[in-house]
Formats: C-alpha cells, sequence, structure tokens
C-alpha cells in the first residue's frame, strides 16, 4: 500500500514541521479527489491616517472603468481586484475626538469601542471569526503581523486605549492579539514550530552553525524527490529557494546585538520600513504556500502613525500630512504615499498570483480574498463614510473581482457597510452564518 504523504516534514531532532507546497504527485491517487475545493485564504491589510480619495477614486464604475493615479502600474492586476468606495463604517465613529482609535478598533471589528484608557470593550474582529471556524485545519489558526509595536496601556489618542490603537485582530470584545513586528519571529513561527523552548534550541543551533531551516529537512526532501513529477519538482525547488532567501533577508534585517556596556541595541520598529514590509509581504506568501494558516492581518503601522517616508521624497509625518487642510502641497505627498502602499498591496497580489494552488489552473490568489483599507477615508475629515476599500482576490470563484463598485445612497436613506463586505468574504471563506459589528448581509455586487 502506497504511504500517504502530508503537507509537513517532520524536523529531524525537533519537535517542529516544516510546511511545503501543495505537491499533488505526493499523494495517493485516493486523495488527489480532495483536492477539488482549495481552502480560501484571508487577508486584511491595515493603512495608517487614511487615502487621498482623489486619487484613489475611480471616475467610472463597473468593469470598464480606468485605475486611477494611485494603482498606476497595477494594470496587469485590474482582473484581480476590485476598487469599493461608499461604503460606510459607522460603529467607527468615535465619543468625540479620537477617530483614530476608534476607527483602527472597529478596522475589521465593525464594533464600537468603549472609550477608555484602562477598560476595554470592542468586540470580535473579522480575522478571529474566520480563525475559529477553519483554523483548526491549519498548525496556526491565524497569523497576526505588523510594522510598528508597543504595548496595549496608557493613551493612544483623546482617551481611548493603546490596545485600540495597535491592534485590529480581537479573540473578544476584551481580548487584542498582539501582532508579530519581528521578521525573523514570524519567519520562526512558520517554519521552526510553536514550541518557544524548542524554536528558540533550534534557531540558536541553525545560527551557530550559520545554517537554514532547509538545511535541517535536506535528507527528507531528498526522500521525497523521487516520487515528484517534473511540474512539482520544479516548484518544491523554486519553493524551498524563496524560503532560504527570505530567511537569509529576514536575518539580515534584524539588528544585531551589541556588548557595548550601556548601549541598546537598535529596535525592530527603526528597520528600513520598505525592506520591512516587503518581508512581511513575503511571509503572507509562503504562509499560504506551505498552508501553515489561511488567516493573516498585517498593519503598515499603528494608528496616528507618524512615520516619515524619506525614501519617497517626503520627509514630513504621516500623520500630520493627513491633516492637509487642503493643501495641494501636502495633498500630494498623502497621495505619493498612497501610491507606494498600493505598489505594495500590487506586490502581495502578485506574489500570489504567481503560486500555483492544489487545483490545476488555480492560483493562491484566485483562493484568496484580501482587504486593504484604513481606520478612516480622508485624514483631514476624519471621517467613517466612503471607505476607500480594495478587495483582492477571487474567492475561490466566489468574488467579481476588476470592477469599480459604488454604493451611494440618496440622502437620508441608510449607507451600505464596511460590515457586509466583511461578511461577504468570510462567505467566500466558508465560514457561513457569521454575525460582524452591526453586519446583516452579504454584498452580492462583489
Amino acid at each position: 500500500m502506497r504511504r500517504t504523504l502530508s503537507r509537513r516534514l517532520v524536523l529531524g531532532g525537533a519537535a517542529s514541521l516544516f510546511g511545503l507546497p501543495f505537491l499533488e504527485s505526493a499523494l495517493p491517487r485516493s486523495a488527489r479527489a480532495q483536492a477539488a475545493a482549495a481552502p480560501v485564504r484571508l487577508v486584511y491589510i491595515y493603512l495608517p491616517n487614511g487615502l487621498d480619495m482623489a486619487t484613489f477614486r475611480p471616475a467610472a464604475v463597473g468593469a470598464d472603468y480606468e485605475l486611477p493615479p494611485m494603482f498606476t502600474g497595477l494594470d496587469a492586476l485590474k482582473g484581480d481586484f476590485s476598487i469599493v468606495t461608499g461604503l460606510e463604517n459607522a460603529n467607527a465613529k468615535p465619543d468625540g475626538p479620537g477617530d483614530h482609535a476608534s476607527g483602527t478598533s472597529s478596522f475589521i471589528t465593525c464594533a464600537h469601542a468603549f472609550k477608555s484608557e484602562t477598560e476595554i470593550k470592542l468586540g470580535v474582529s473579522a480575522d478571529q471569526l474566520a480563525a475559529k471556524k477553519i483554523g483548526a485545519a491549519t498548525r496556526l489558526p491565524s497569523l497576526q503581523l505588523g510594522i510598528d509595536g508597543g504595548g496595549g496601556t496608557g493613551n493612544c489618542d483623546s482617551g481611548y486605549s493603546c490596545a485600540y490603537t495597535r491592534n485590529i485582530s480581537w479573540a473578544d470584545a476584551a481580548t487584542p492579539l498582539p501582532k508579530i513586528v519581528d521578521p525573523a519571529q514570524a519567519f520562526n513561527q512558520l517554519f521552526d514550530g510553536f514550541d518557544p523552548n524548542a524554536s528558540a534550541a533550534e534557531t540558536a543551533k541553525r545560527r551557530a552553525y550559520e545554517k537554514s531551516v532547509i538545511d535541517f529537512v535536506l535528507a527528507d526532501v531528498d526522500g521525497l524527490a523521487p516520487k515528484l513529477g517534473a511540474t512539482d519538482k520544479t516548484k518544491l525547488d523554486q519553493y524551498l529557494t524563496s524560503v532560504r532567501e527570505l530567511e537569509k533577508r529576514v536575518v539580515e534585517l534584524g539588528p544585531q546585538v551589541t556588548c557595548t556596556p550601556g548601549t541598546a541595541p537598535p529596535k525592530r520598529d527603526q528597520l528600513d520600513y520598505p525592506a520591512h514590509v516587503k518581508a512581511m509581504m513575503d511571509l503572507i506568501g509562503l504562509a499560504f504556500a506551505c498552508d501553515a494558516t489561511r488567516v493573516v492581518t498585517l498593519m503598515f503601522g499603528n494608528a496616528v502613525s507618524g512615520r516619515t517616508h524619506q525614501f519617497l521624497g517626503v520627509s514630513g509625518g504621516h500623520h500630520d500630512i493627513s491633516h492637509h487642510m487642503n493643501d495641494p502641497g501636502l495633498i500630494a505627498q498623502l497621495a505619493k504615499i498612497g501610491a507606494w502602499e498600493m505598489q505594495q498591496l500590487g506586490y502581495l497580489l502578485g506574489k500570489l498570483k504567481d503560486q500555483p494552488d492544489s487545483v490545476e489552473g488555480q492560483n493562491l490568489l484566485y483562493n484568496s480574498a484580501v482587504f486593504c483599507s484604513s481606520d478612516i477615508s480622508d485624514g483631514n475629515r476624519h471621517n467613517h463614510d466612503d471607505m476607500p476599500i480594495v478587495l483582492g482576490g477571487h474567492g475561490g470563484g466566489r468574488l467579481k473581482p476588476g470592477q469599480h463598485v459604488r454604493y451611494s445612497a440618496e440622502k437620508g436613506a441608510p449607507k451600505q457597510k464596511v460590515s457586509n463586505l466583511l461578511l461577504t468574504m468570510l462567505d467566500a471563506a466558508g465560514v457561513g452564518d457569521a454575525q460582524l459589528g452591526d453586519s446583516a448581509a452579504t454584498l452580492t455586487e462583489l
């Protein structure tokens, strides 16, 4: 009887798991039929401080629209995402000042945050509704990533706790899930297993001998190779190469520990920002390729982010620029930041599109749904209606990308909700009968 090969190989000498991409020829014939329906993956990407809606919003609606300036260079992916405008997140409106904290906390919970520095009260987020339903199928039910760190205590926006400004993933009304901001730590989470003690020992051993995680599984991989067809051999080689290259990159990104007395090592928050973001995008791609998880959140920054983008020729702080007061120069800088952010989103979508999935002719982007938006719409107005949203992926054929969907309502009529878009994504991933914030029904237009 032919031995069934799993998607993961056990590392020699460690209680850790190394994920592999789907390799059809490694499965017995009886198991190949199970690949007929590939799982749908979910990604939620948070951009701080809003976007310039004038360069984000297309002029026309439907499929025959022209990409607006913020999406310049993404023509090859136009059929793989939709631009959605006109949706409102009513529960993101704060109690008094504090739009960034309330908008960030409501980003994918669509719940109203209780304003307090100490008492946290919100709601479960869309990613965690998915993790509870489909997370058991993978080693990691979900993965929370970010660029900026920071604790969850204190006042970070007009009386709102820092927990609201630094987290978008919530297990329940009082439990934010902290994000990983260190690319090397995220890499270890994916490829060193989830036993902290074993992981630390294996990582130290590898670094001492300047070895890659791949060096520890080469014998298993070599034993697997004769069982693979030519296409799967190529796929496996490309995958292992990408793992090794990313591992090298995240190690090089990390600060070197200094032994100089009285000198603190540099913080991960001070990593080169573009390289940091790219590493996190690559980690998402690998996480999906090896089926380590099917649910990921990524924050490009915390709420009220004052990061500078000097690599774009923008020297001012992002949050200050977003309060543009209709100054053309500041608006142009905000648009430049937004265009760069859309390029990073395009990088992720392209990476997922280039990775074949378990069904012939399909890829990871076809079997994904990617939500990208911000805590507010316009940084100057601090509004939570007409939110800037990109919905990427095909959701396994359940979504209709390639269009600009503009929701509008006559004056005085109810506005359509962000929560219903998130509900549509959950439905595409097989998370039926979900209730998220003020959600009511899926959006058939999407």
